[in-house]
Parts: structure tokens; sequence; C-alpha cells
């Protein structure tokens, strides 16, 4: 069946060059940020097979929160804090472009617990990509990638959008959230 709103998907770019195509779509939207329920934003999905765990920057400062918690249970996979924080990555990625016009955005990446794989081997790959592949000319097709990651990520993505085309509300940002008085003025409150 048809959901009660429309799922848009957007691929942009220009973010290492300061977020400029998400930049863009937020000034110029297909749909209005007050009738835009959610951005889920996929970003670096590595290819190193199914994981148990994914990071959401940002989730938890909305109120789909309790959706996405639901959803990954129902799926196998937990939420867990970022493993970066020094990095300041809600600040630097697209999402954040859409939530300062105030729609709900968080970044959805795998975590480095891989399944079948000892505890640190997701870690030793996130390291080893960063260091000699990252934003680099070997940044490039490996034959040898796990797409089982990118299905799973693609499944998660379809589920989350599901349940935000098909919700009574549109979600918001939790009260206090700095993002919410743009949320409110999308409303036209």
């Amino acid at each position: 069946p048809r959901p009660a709103r429309s799922i848009l998907f957007a691929s942009v770019t220009g973010e290492e060059g300061g977020l400029r195509g998400s930049e863009y779509y937020a000034a110029n939207p297909i749909v209005p940020a007050g009738k835009t329920a959610v951005d889920l934003n996929f970003d670096a999905i590595e290819q190193f097979g199914k994981v148990t765990n994914v990071t959401m920057l940002g989730v938890e400062r909305t109120t789909f929160n309790p959706i996405a918690q639901r959803v990954t249970r129902a799926m196998g996979i937990r939420i867990d804090p970022d493993e970066h924080p020094e990095q300041g990555s809600y600040y630097r990625s697209d999402h954040f472009s859409l939530a300062k016009v105030g729609i709900p955005s968080f970044s959805i990446s795998p975590g480095s617990d891989y399944v079948g794989k000892p505890k640190d081997w997701g870690m030793a790959q996130f390291t080893d990509y960063n260091e000699h592949r990252y934003h680099q000319p070997s940044d490039q097709f490996d034959p040898a990638w796990d797409f089982s990651e990118g299905v799973q990520m693609a499944q998660l993505g379809y589920w989350m959008g599901w349940e935000a085309a098909t919700m009574a509300e549109l979600p918001t940002w939790n009260r206090g959230d700095e993002f919410l008085a743009a949320r409110e003025k999308s409303f036209g409150r």
C-alpha cells in the first residue's frame, strides 16, 4: 500500500567543501521543511560485512528516537553512542543543514561490531581506512567488499523511512533542543 507521505531520496554533493549540496537543498527544498518528517542521512557504509550495532548521530534529540529503537531492536541491531565524539560529526555532516531549518535529522552509520569478527576487528578496519584510503586516490572499489553491510543498511533505511512516511504526526525535536525553534517556525508556530 502507498504510504501517507511521499518518500524523497536526495543525493547531495559538496559535503567536504562546506556542506554545499545539503545547504542548497535546505534553502530550496522540494518538500517544505514543515512538511518533511525526518532526514535519514546515510554516509560511509564501508562494506566490511553485517554489523550488530549502528550509530545514529542525533536521533536521541528527536521524537523519532523510540521508533528508531524499536526498528533496530527488531532487526537485532543496537544503537550505540558516537564512537568518535571528539570529531564533532553532528555539526559536520549533511544532516546538519536540514536540522538548521528544523527537520529532525540524523546520520546513520554502521558500527564497528561485525558479525563473526573479533571485537577489535571493525575498529582496526576503520582506522586502516581512515589512514590509508579516506579522501585519497586509493579510496576506490575493492572486489573483496562484503555487500551484506550495504544490504543491511538499506533494509534499516527502508523500514525507518516507511515508519516516518506512515506516522500520524510528524516527528519533531525534543523539548529544549537547539533546533526545536526552527521546527516550530517551519510549522508556522
